[in-house]
């Protein structure tokens, strides 16, 4: 007996960096329009994300890079939570499709092709896993990464490498772990060198916090309440439930040790540490007496001037005090990792679209599935 199809939605956001014209005619192409929803404006994405939690969507794909993922989930969460009969969050996806796509490489979406999309819309529809966890929670936005600092220069700055080389012979060589090499050397480093580092206290406004060796255990004692987490110069303060940027770039090791705490790291590491130790911070084996780990629930960031922030990716001005907080909302994220391979998508798999495509004989059902691993 083959397994119920699920019922899936793909939104994407038309004002992506990444997201043509051409792009979206190829989306068409791969999703039915009846669950094909396309926005261009703020005010439209809040509208399409109400209409799709009021559809009953078993899962929803988002196209347009991590910041159209976390204004889905803010927006569709607080929605329902505001309705008398409450309502359940759709799992949620990412494709490729945007340029900040850190999301998209944890999940194994694939590259966005009309056979990869048509691939990871069948696997989102019939044989994907999930993952459960919690993102993080700050300015009233559902976020897997925020902080202010470096991070939020980097992620700016490989920004700005990606939209210079685009519609040049560089733009294929600058999509990846070279561009944010090139971002950061070129452009972040030169930017902070020789600048003094602005002192930066966190104080713990939540559970018990502590403290992490290189190992993942904890250092020292509790810091209950109250208590100061860190006060120090800093050249990175953030929070992060994922490890990383995305194409291997494993800032935060320690995101997944804790299901009930995010991974606040803060740094205070010079330009020629940093650069002398790239490779090793790159893959997330690097740590020293400038680099401080911490698990948390609810902090409060304070700098003693205003420095560059970002939520999930997206740049948000900058700021002198922060709060995050990990996110009482649980996510199901669609994991295309743990879909098999080989999907029959038909013998021209490269013009092949999922418009009427029968499923998958003896698949397995939706309860079938492992849980992810957390």
């Amino acid at each position: 007996m083959s397994a119920r199809p699920r019922k899936v939605a793909v939104l994407v956001n038309a004002n992506a960096r990444a997201v043509t014209d051409s792009v979206i005619r190829l989306v068409t192409q791969v999703v039915p329009p009846e669950h094909l929803y396309v926005s261009r404006s703020l005010a439209q994405s809040r509208t399409i994300a109400r209409q799709i939690a009021d559809s009953a969507y078993d899962s929803v794909l988002t196209g347009g890079g991590d910041g159209t993922l976390v204004q889905f989930i803010t927006e569709a969460s607080g929605y329902l939570a505001s309705r008398p009969e409450g309502g359940q969050l759709p799992s949620v996806g990412v494709l490729k499709l945007g340029t900040g796509n850190s999301l998209a490489a944890l999940l194994g979406a694939s590259e966005p092709t009309e056979e990869g999309l048509t691939a990871d819309y069948w696997k989102a529809r019939y044989t994907a896993g999930f993952r459960e966890t919690r993102f993080l929670d700050v300015e009233g936005r559902i976020a897997p990464f925020s902080g202010v600092g470096l991070d939020a220069r980097i992620l700016n700055d490989y920004i700005a490498v990606k939209d210079r080389s685009r519609g040049t012979a560089f733009e294929k060589y600058l999509s990846g772990g070279i561009g944010y090499a090139v971002a950061i050397g070129g452009l972040t480093i030169p930017k902070v060198g020789g600048r003094s580092l602005p002192i930066v206290t966190v104080v713990n406004e939540g559970a018990p916090a502590w403290r992490v060796g290189p190992d993942g255990r904890r250092v020292g004692p509790l810091i209950l309440k109250g208590e100061v987490i860190h006060r120090g110069p800093a050249q990175i303060a953030s929070c992060s439930k994922l490890d990383g940027f995305g194409y291997h770039f494993r800032l935060f090791p320690f995101a997944y040790v804790r299901d009930d705490r995010l991974h606040l790291r803060v740094c205070s590491a010079g330009v020629i540490e940093i650069l002398s130790k790239l490779h090793l911070i790159w893959k997330g084996e690097y740590f020293s007496e400038t680099i401080h780990d911490f698990m948390v629930e609810r902090i409060r960031m304070q700098s003693e001037t205003p420095l560059p922030f970002q939520i999930g990716g997206d740049g948000e001005g900058y700021r002198s005090s922060v709060q995050i907080g990990l996110s009482h909302v649980m996510l199901r994220l669609v994991d295309f990792q743990t879909a098999p391979e080989g999907l029959p998508v038909g013998p021209n798999a490269k013009r092949t679209s999922l418009h009427g495509v029968p499923p998958v004989p003896n698949g397995p059902s939706l309860a079938a599935k492992p849980a992810a691993d957390r």
